[in-house]
């Protein structure tokens, strides 16, 4: 019987599960021990799968974590950020603010996947794999200039700011390193963080005070 075109084969659904599950323990190694603890034999013990298959899907331990990395940041669905919904609804958006706060809560979900890694990047700063590190924020900051450019698009940028002092507000507030040192370090709950970086933002960007906080959706019988 023929296979369905464009529908995944049991082998490769299979594949698909046994690269996620090496992807998840070597997040989860990679956070709890750092980079140097972590070998490649761990990674596969956790996953459930022989050391060789680790080999096999990513060759080293250097391009295993650009693989975690990429993947705290576009997820399973391997969506990246422009084709993401808060993307959309951030371009969407009748003006500045109310496009900020959906770009707060796209970031947010991706900063809460990275920050537990910010440690290990911190101490591979110096050794070769810390250029998956900067190379991910070399993206990050020319991601934040489309979207100044995209703000200041609907609503004006405040009197005075230029757009490279706007690329470095976002870059700095809506970064990971910021996110863990509320969230994680200091025990701020997600919306804590949001509210506080949304206000920061429009004040910041725009000299205006923030949008009201989005209610969810309610729930019809």
């Amino acid at each position: 019987m023929a296979e369905v075109k464009g529908k995944p084969s049991a082998r490769q659904e299979k594949a698909a599960r046994t690269r996620r599950a090496m992807l998840d323990a070597a997040y989860g190694l990679f956070c709890e021990l750092g980079y140097t603890a972590t070998t490649m034999n761990l990674v596969a013990e956790r996953a459930g799968v022989a050391v060789q298959t680790v080999y096999f899907t990513f060759h080293t331990k250097d391009a295993l974590l650009q693989e975690v990395q990429d993947r705290a940041v576009i997820g399973d669905d391997r969506v990246h950020p422009p084709d993401q919904p808060w993307f959309r609804e951030a371009m969407a958006a009748p003006d500045g603010p109310t496009a900020l706060a959906a770009i707060v809560r796209g970031v947010g979900e991706i900063d809460a996947r990275v920050a537990p890694l910010i440690p290990v990047f911190h101490a591979v700063a110096g050794e070769p794999a810390g250029e998956v590190w900067r190379h991910s924020e070399v993206l990050r900051r020319d991601g934040f200039g489309d979207l100044v450019d995209a703000l200041a698009a609907k609503t004006p940028l405040r009197r005075g700011l230029t757009r490279d002092r706007a690329v470095d507000l976002l870059f700095v507030v809506l970064g990971p390193e910021l996110h863990r040192s509320f969230v994680v370090d200091a025990g701020w709950s997600r919306d804590e963080w949001g509210a506080w970086v949304l206000a920061s933002l429009c004040r910041d960007l725009f000299a205006v005070e923030a949008p009201p906080a989005r209610r969810p959706a309610r729930r019809t019988r």
